[in-house]
């Protein structure tokens, strides 16, 4: 499945298969009241008049559709290019809970309920009439990898990147794994693990790691989770900051917030500090950039999402050419390095992140060669990919070294090195 072979150009190979629209998705986000309506009058704080460190943050470029029929508890944070439609039914996303970039909430039926301490992380789609961490047990649960039981009484809920949710129960201490689905009708009970690129379509698949879609929560899986609930709770205090600060601030190519995690800082594109708040994609903090910004302006399409506000520094080549809607990201203390030439599709994800070594995080950072191709949907993470290789559509790389001129076929789960590979089945 997996063979080295020439390619000539990524960009051949993935980008120019893709039209790069300029068609741009812009609905400013605004927010007021206590639990509060993202309405306008109180861009982009949640609400105008609440403390920083209780305030909830919706990024300008997010998408908020029938603001009245939303809301929002403490400290939620919404990145650039999220979408919430409430047109058809009722979204609630309750305290401490994040919707990262490009996350889709699209509800019908009885609406959305997105409970306390819920990660939706990049890409990943809610829609239907669904519940995510709104119940649940709390423990205790049996860790099989070291043999020994736990509780998680301030539970956590993972939504993975590109997972999607339709019209299902996700309960507390779960995760949906990356490139999974969980279908309609489907509760996913507390203590269990959908699998990469697994569609899980009836209650047994989702309580049943017999039946090979599911797995139990590890500790480390909580350990992960706190990390991004603090994380993304420190970004709707240092965006609202920010923005209080100057609302030019919080658009565009701009700065990152300081925190305990991140220095702060502009990028440097074209050998210089960059800010343009008027620039049509975010690009947030410790970014190089070898392209001019003219450059960028010819290569880059639209809805983009660059943030080094987490994870810093990212060192990125000369482009090749970058579709709509991809995101780069990094967790925090990790970088990225990016090559020349590289071909990003439409909704491609390339996240910073140790590959995982004998249960340690102390491996080689996510980096990405030259003349690569990424397509559509693609997901690197905890990954390092070597020169002129070509990851397919709806693809995975995780906690893996793959090799120069590798060719990794459309909906394929790659992980550890190729220990682990798995169909993406939806």
């Amino acid at each position: 499945m997996f063979k080295p072979r020439t390619i000539f150009s990524a960009l051949t190979a993935i980008i120019l298969a893709f039209a790069i629209s300029t068609q741009i998705y812009i609905q400013p986000a605004v927010a007021a009241g206590g639990i509060c309506n993202p309405t306008v009058g109180n861009l982009p704080v949640c609400p105008s008049t609440a403390p920083s460190e209780s305030a909830s943050f919706i990024d300008p470029k997010a998408t908020i559709i029938n603001p009245t029929n939303i809301t929002l508890g403490k400290k939620v944070y919404v990145a650039p290019f999220a979408k919430l439609d409430a047109t058809n039914a009722p979204i609630s996303i309750a305290a401490d809970s994040n919707a990262q970039d490009q996350v889709k909430i699209t509800a019908s039926g009885t609406g959305v309920q997105i409970g306390e301490r819920v990660i939706m992380a990049h890409m990943a789609v809610v829609k239907g009439a669904a519940k995510i961490g709104t119940q649940g047990s709390t423990g205790p649960f049996t860790d099989t990898v070291t043999n020994t039981q736990f509780s998680n009484t301030v539970p956590e809920t993972f939504l993975a990147f590109n997972c999607e949710i339709d019209g299902a129960i996700i309960q507390r201490n779960t995760v949906v794994n990356f490139l999974a689905r969980v279908g309609p009708g489907v509760t996913l009970p507390a203590g269990k693990v959908v699998l990469p690129g697994k569609n899980v379509t009836t209650n047994q698949q989702a309580t049943s790691g017999s039946l090979g879609k599911v797995a139990n929560l590890t500790q480390a899986d909580v350990a992960l989770m706190g990390g991004i609930i603090e994380v993304n709770e420190a970004f709707a205090k240092g965006y609202t900051d920010l923005a209080r600060a100057d609302l030019t601030n919080v658009t565009g190519i701009n700065y990152a917030p300081v925190t305990f995690f991140n220095s702060g800082g502009l990028p440097q594109i074209g050998g210089s500090p960059t800010r343009d708040p008027n620039y049509r994609n975010r690009i947030i903090g410790n970014l190089t950039f070898q392209d001019s910004l003219a450059t960028l302006n010819n290569k880059l399409a639209n809805r983009i999402s660059l943030r080094a506000d987490e994870g810093e520094p990212f060192n990125v080549g000369r482009i090749g050419g970058m579709a709509n809607d991809v995101v780069f990201h990094a967790l925090e203390t990790t970088s990225l390095t990016l090559g020349n030439g590289i071909g990003y599709g439409p909704r491609a994800l390339v996240h910073g992140g140790r590959q995982v070594v004998n249960g340690v995080a102390n491996g080689p950072e996510t980096s990405v060669g030259d003349a690569v191709g990424l397509g559509p949907n693609s997901v690197i993470f905890r990954a390092s990919i070597g020169n002129r290789s070509a990851i397919g559509q709806r693809s995975a790389v995780f906690n893996s070294t793959v090799a120069p001129r590798t060719h990794i076929r459309s909906r394929t789960i790659y992980a550890d090195n190729g220990n682990l590979i798995l169909p993406v089945e939806w």
